[in-house]
């Protein structure tokens, strides 16, 4: 058991107008109270922050760079290394996000099953990590915006992709990932990003999107959607599909059928942010997306649309890094009619709805929820750049009420706390 006292706490919804006490037994918070008083063994945290640990809801945790060229080269992402090597990749990843106080992740597509043996490792302790919602494959079809258009050089096995032809295949492609591990479907819906001026390229027809729909939930499984074009958007969403990815044409009736239906939406900014900052926006997609993004999601925040953190994060200015996955909060934060406090939001209080099937499980503070928690030294509901100086701002990071990073001032405590079991990098 341990307790944090004196604590400026940010509950996953508001920063708590006081100073509170929060005691943590078994892997749950116990006790949520007011009081600044360090009694017994309880570590006084001084005024700093407890919050709970964030969430990336769209994560490729074996990214490497993969550019356009090479996919019309014939290369295939996920076929990058040999196995053991991505799988090393992702063993780095977990370690990054822990670093920058990222708890827990919810796969967005992976090779190798990399998401499932991961989150198997890090649970037989093998290796530190956060708590992950494992994702299947890339599912999409046969000469789908995915399948190489370099026919001859089609691989003797799969990389992050895999098709499937037909609801009947679907289904069993479906069920097949779910074996392996997958509580998360992931699927192709749509081509790349939208382009202004034209039609979306159809990935997959409307029974097969049922069809994948349907195999998953029967398995209590969630089904996220790559679709980028509003008639797509709409078209998922009324199939049934719980998470959308990217959504660039989004307007006011995605948001509505969003809202409706409960859905999640990832609209991952911070690519389009780049690639418009590095001039690589050559059909004007990112630019097209970008600023339809910054008008209709604050529209989507007012709606009650559960908006979330996540990129595709992997190589050259996205690389997996310790503070790279926090560079989304003050992007978000910095657009019109948006608050930090519901940023921060999205990324504790929505992301631990996805991570653990529901509300009050993960993403908050208070009796019940998993101790996944984290020690900001500052107030990041008035400064979102913290976390990007993880070093300097993160003290501590819990999941499940163990110290995976403690650099607390041991003299602050009436007792030692447990041994970390991640040393910082360069420490």
């Amino acid at each position: 058991m341990v307790t944090f006292a004196n604590a400026r706490v940010f509950d996953g919804r508001e920063m708590l107008a006081e100073p509170h006490c929060v005691t943590v037994e078994g892997g749950l918070i116990a006790s949520v109270r007011p009081g600044s008083a360090a009694a017994g063994d309880a570590i006084d945290l001084a005024g700093m922050t407890l919050m709970p640990g964030l969430v990336s809801a769209h994560m490729h945790p074996d990214n490497l760079k993969f550019t356009y060229q090479a996919f019309l080269a014939g290369d295939r992402l996920g076929l990058e290394r040999p196995p053991g090597v991505l799988t090393a990749i992702g063993v780095r990843t977990c370690k990054m996000l822990i670093e920058t106080g990222f708890t827990g992740y919810v796969g967005a597509g992976c090779s190798n099953n990399i998401d499932a043996q991961l989150k198997m490792a890090i649970e037989e302790e093998i290796i530190p990590g956060p708590r992950i919602r494992p994702c299947s494959h890339h599912v999409g079809t046969t000469a789908d915006a995915n399948d190489s258009i370099q026919w001859w050089l089609q691989p003797q096995r799969p990389g992050t992709d895999i098709f499937a032809d037909g609801p009947d295949s679907l289904r069993g492609a479906v069920r097949e990932e779910i074996r392996n591990g997958a509580q998360i479907i992931k699927i192709y819906v749509s081509s790349g990003h939208a382009v202004p001026g034209r039609r979306g390229k159809r990935n997959m027809s409307s029974d097969e999107i049922a069809a994948v729909v349907a195999a998953a939930h029967d398995r209590g499984v969630k089904v996220r959607a790559h679709v980028c074009h509003k008639e797509l958007i709409l078209e998922s969403l009324a199939l049934g599909v719980d998470l959308v990815d990217h959504g660039d044409e989004t307007d006011e009736a995605c948001i509505d059928a969003m809202a409706e239906a409960g859905a999640f939406w990832v609209p991952s900014l911070a690519f389009l942010k780049i690639a418009l900052d590095g001039g690589m926006d050559p059909d004007g997609s990112a630019r097209y997306a970008h600023d339809n993004l910054l008008r209709t999601i604050p529209l989507a925040q007012k709606r009650g649309v559960r908006l979330l953190l996540g990129d595709d994060y992997g190589g050259g200015a996205m690389a997996h890094a310790a503070g790279s996955y926090a560079r989304e909060l003050p992007l978000y934060g910095a657009i019109e009619g948006l608050s930090a406090t519901e940023v921060l939001g999205w990324a504790t209080r929505n992301g631990g709805e996805l991570l653990m099937d529901g509300p009050g499980r993960a993403g908050v503070i208070a009796p019940g929820a998993v101790a996944d928690l984290i020690v900001v030294d500052g107030d990041p509901t008035q400064d979102l750049t913290l976390l990007q100086r993880p070093e300097a701002s993160l003290k501590a990071v819990l999941r499940a009420g163990a110290f995976q990073i403690d650099r607390l001032d041991h003299a602050m405590k009436a007792q030692p706390a447990q041994r970390p079991i991640l040393e910082v990098a360069g420490r």
